[in-house]
């Protein structure tokens, strides 16, 4: 039995944190024991999946362990998503350059037609009682764990995913093409930091947000350019004509993309890690959290299962 009365964590910023954790483990778990997983549905999911993964990474010490666990389970279910929605974004990548590709998009569209109803249909196939019942798990466990610590802690999070991100943005402006998918998921880390701290609210922040927000767009095409490229040359049922102008087509923009985004990291991350800290340190104290902490118990409550909700109230 859950202890509904259980102290919530003191610090404001951390009872809304949790309280995001909950929410994220819940909707995951309404979504599982849901209907028809549908494209909109699985990409949805998939982002809430990435954020819940960026929350996970600010964890203080205390829980640290769990969040570990948490991000560990949910990175399965992240990916088994991601088969479907691959699918999908190889489909409309090359819609999206039919026009340069003339006669080869039309031949390799009913390869990737099929691709995508394959991997649609494995998905809706698979069991979801499992997966759910899991997800409903960790999210007794985050209720029943004790949370110690305060704002500072997540902040230290936070900064560790900038130098993450700084340091593959450093790399990739040295021509390492390797680090170009190291940067995307960094960025994607801390892009979900940016938007969790800032309550919805204007400022510097803000709009740091939205600038990272179009290096993320950049970077993200840069993948989907990748994915479909990657999975054409697997392919025996392409001809080679078909793969040499479909990798020129989409080289060709792949090129154009890294060059914008290595412009845009390299404004963007141009303070070091330590600079970065007394910034978002001083813009954070200018953030109103009055009424968030009373709203995450509002989110905690909405974030159990219906059957949890039953046991707890």
């Amino acid at each position: 039995m859950l202890d509904a009365t259980r102290q919530r964590p003191g610090d404001p910023w951390l009872a809304v944190w949790t309280a995001e954790i909950l929410r994220g483990l819940g909707g995951l778990t309404n979504v599982l024991q849901g209907g028809r997983l549908t494209e909109p549905v699985v990409h949805k999911s998939r982002r809430e999946l990435k954020r819940l993964r960026s929350l996970l990474r600010l964890a203080p010490a205390s829980i640290v362990d769990l969040a570990d666990d948490t991000r560990e389970v949910t990175g399965e279910l992240r990916r088994r998503f991601g088969h479907s929605r691959d699918a999908t974004v190889m489909l409309k990548t090359l819609q999206s350059f039919a026009g340069e590709l003339g006669d080869t998009a039309s031949r390799i569209n009913p390869v990737l037609s099929a691709h995508h109803r394959q991997a649609s249909a494995m998905l809706d196939r698979r069991s979801r009682r499992w997966d759910r019942d899991r997800i409903a798990r960790f999210g007794e466990l985050w209720r029943a764990s004790p949370i110690r610590g305060n704002a500072s802690h997540l902040c230290n999070g936070a900064v560790k995913a900038y130098r993450r991100a700084r340091r593959q943005a450093l790399a990739l402006g040295k021509g390492k093409d390797a680090a170009l998918h190291p940067l995307r998921k960094a960025c994607v880390d801390h892009q979900n930091h940016l938007a969790f701290f800032t309550l919805g609210a204007k400022g510097k922040i803000a709009a740091r947000h939205g600038k990272l927000r179009r290096l993320r767009d950049q970077l993200g095409l840069c993948h989907d350019l990748e994915i479909l490229r990657d999975f054409v040359r697997t392919r025996s049922d392409v001809s080679a004509s078909d793969l040499i102008h479909l990798e020129e087509v989409l080289m060709r923009h792949h090129g154009e993309l890294v060059q914008k985004a290595i412009k845009s990291s390299a404004v963007l991350f141009a303070g070091k890690p330590r600079q970065f800290e007394k910034w978002f340190t001083r813009e954070l104290g200018k953030v109103s959290i009055s009424g968030a902490a009373e709203a995450s118990s509002r989110l905690e409550a909405s974030a159990a299962p219906m059957e949890l909700q039953k046991r707890i109230g």
